[in-house]
């Protein structure tokens, strides 16, 4: 993206278009700065652009692949009827799509008579419409026909098509509504979608991967928040990986992020964990393990987290003394962030590495990096 000189008059006429509610975000964002507000929204409205461009052709897609299996197994060839007109192939569900195709048939015949065929009633279905099929109510369907349109299905289970379309439609309707999507995780959407094609066709992911304008727009994001610490140690990596915590010393200051990453064996590991609670100053003793695990209700929980730390890291030779605790995301939660692959650290010499006691970064160039050189200039430092 190109960056546009704004002059004063346009931006006052921009500001009263968009109003002020709307670049609320764009503006918090971009720390109060009106013309970074201004780009960081034309940045958001180019990538939910290229976004639904991915959507459309998944709409096509899937209704394609959908009306091919229903047509091979309604044997339309011979019988001369398509398959949404025949109760003994669309069986438990055919009241639920005649309801659909009558209303799609009475709107074409309002714009023409000539509408009214079997091509343009299959194209003016609407996405919900095509969605609603891989439902429970809908899984003889399923069975008999609907899985053939998406052989590569993991376990052949109707439930993850579901899962993928769910996530694909309120994702769809967030770009319908020109909503921000500065707090989405797009390149994640970007790769859920891929798979949904991939499971109907390999070589249609890999067509539509390489035309897709999503991932060159994300790297042009004008503003990406310093919003993750980076820390190092392969003790605290694998601490993290067997209790999803990360413990330091006491009274380290850390500037306010969100995330945490950890370097360990010159490479940034492919998790980027949610921060979801953080003490300082915690007691590392058998016994204020014991008196936190005792700790009841609600309010509690993250004390209970602590307690379970302390008795896991404790057997793994961990001291007593007092240490600093964060309790971070891990795989399943919807705040959790998984790279494609670690982030490896090329540079070497004396004093090459990228972190000592620590660093940070942001998660948004994280998700784009190749290498510790792609994450520069990196406004955070030890």
């Amino acid at each position: 993206m190109t960056a546009v000189v704004t002059t004063v008059s346009v931006r006052e006429s921009l500001l009263s278009l968009l109003t002020a509610e709307r670049l609320a975000p764009y503006l918090h964002e971009a720390d109060g700065d009106t013309d970074l507000a201004i780009e960081l929204y034309s940045w958001n409205t180019a990538i939910a652009a290229a976004s639904m461009e991915v959507v459309a052709y998944i709409e096509v897609i899937l209704r394609n692949a959908v009306d091919r299996e229903l047509a091979k197994y309604a044997d339309e060839e011979r019988r001369k009827f398509p398959w949404f007109m025949l109760p003994m192939v669309t069986g438990a569900s055919h009241d639920a799509i005649t309801k659909e195709i009558e209303i799609t048939r009475a709107r074409l015949r309002g714009i023409s008579a000539d509408r009214d065929s079997r091509d343009q009633i299959i194209a003016g279905l609407s996405f919900g419409f095509w969605t609603e099929l891989f439902g429970s109510k809908h899984e003889e369907l399923w069975r008999s026909a609907l899985s053939a349109a998406l052989p590569g299905t993991p376990n052949g289970r109707r439930k993850n098509v579901t899962a993928k379309l769910e996530r694909l439609r309120l994702f769809r309707n967030r770009l319908a509504h020109h909503d921000s999507l500065l707090a989405q995780d797009v390149l994640f959407q970007l790769d859920e979608m891929l798979t949904l094609v991939e499971w109907i066709s390999p070589d249609a992911r890999a067509w539509l991967a390489g035309r897709e304008r999503v991932s060159g727009l994300y790297n042009e994001r004008p503003v990406t928040p310093i919003d993750t610490l980076v820390v190092p140690t392969v003790e605290a990596w694998r601490l993290y990986l067997n209790h999803g915590v990360y413990i330091c010393p006491p009274g380290r200051n850390f500037r306010p992020t969100d995330y945490l990453a950890f370097y360990a064996e010159r490479e940034i590991k492919p998790v980027v964990a949610r921060i979801l609670y953080h003490r300082d100053n915690v007691e590392w003793t058998v016994a204020e393990s014991l008196r936190l695990s005792n700790l009841v209700g609600d309010i509690h929980r993250n004390d209970r987290k602590i307690a379970t730390a302390i008795a896991a890291s404790r057997s793994e030779g961990w001291t007593a003394g007092r240490y600093q605790i964060f309790l971070l995301s891990r795989t399943g939660h919807p705040a959790h962030i998984e790279l494609k692959a670690a982030v490896r650290h090329l540079q070497t010499g004396r004093g090459s590495s990228y972190v000592r006691r620590h660093r940070y970064v942001s998660h948004h160039r994280l998700q784009s990096a190749r290498t510790t050189a792609d994450l520069t200039p990196v406004l955070g430092l030890d």
